[in-house]
């Protein structure tokens, strides 16, 4: 855990270092986790990636990753907060997964992916906000993984769903498998 920490803090830094900063208004899809990740004495990680980097990336994946590239393209912001669980805040962790949960229901997120196995103690639930059919503006990922972490993820902007398709087929990503389709239904049932 520690050298992954240590990893996730380098990369973390570099990617930080050399992101643009932007102060304009946040993006419709964008959620502001500060006020839901839970307190912790322990390790915390702390990504974020705005768009300079991320048009920065698609440049550099454009010849050997042409979807990758062009979803990294259409990309506003990324964050990503891990947060180390213990006896300590796991309570307060877990009822603040739920508070931004109900909260993203509230604002008319939808939840496409739900997986909940006590048995390993696994509790994923994946959220999107489309514009329409066509587009996806974020999507959210929120995790308690096995009373060990809790993971909030956000991403922001144009995302096509057909995109998220094929980098799901092209790199065996089960849970972006699918996901046009999964689109496409919600936009129709917000009409």
């Amino acid at each position: 855990m520690k050298n992954v920490f240590r990893s996730s803090l380098a990369v973390a830094g570099l990617l930080l270092a050399t992101s643009a900063f932007a102060t304009t208004a946040p993006a419709p899809g964008y959620v502001d986790f500060s006020p839901f990740v839970p307190n912790s004495a322990g390790q915390m990680v702390e990504v974020k990636i705005d768009s300079g980097l991320l048009k920065f990336a698609a440049k550099v994946a454009a010849r050997q990753e042409p979807a990758a590239a062009e979803l990294l393209a259409r990309m506003r912001h990324v964050r990503v907060n891990v947060v180390e669980l213990d006896e300590t805040n796991l309570t307060e962790a877990r009822a603040k997964v739920a508070a931004v949960r109900r909260e993203l229901e509230a604002r008319g997120w939808a939840p496409t992916v739900n997986v909940r196995d006590p048995a390993n103690g696994q509790d994923v639930v994946v959220y999107i906000k489309s514009s329409g059919e066509d587009a996806i503006e974020g999507i959210v990922v929120t995790v308690i993984d096995a009373d060990k972490q809790a993971v909030f993820v956000n991403v922001v902007g144009d995302i096509r769903p057909e995109q998220l398709n094929a980098l799901g087929n092209r790199f065996e990503l089960q849970a972006l498998r699918g996901i046009d389709l999964q689109a496409t239904k919600l936009a129709r049932n917000d009409r």
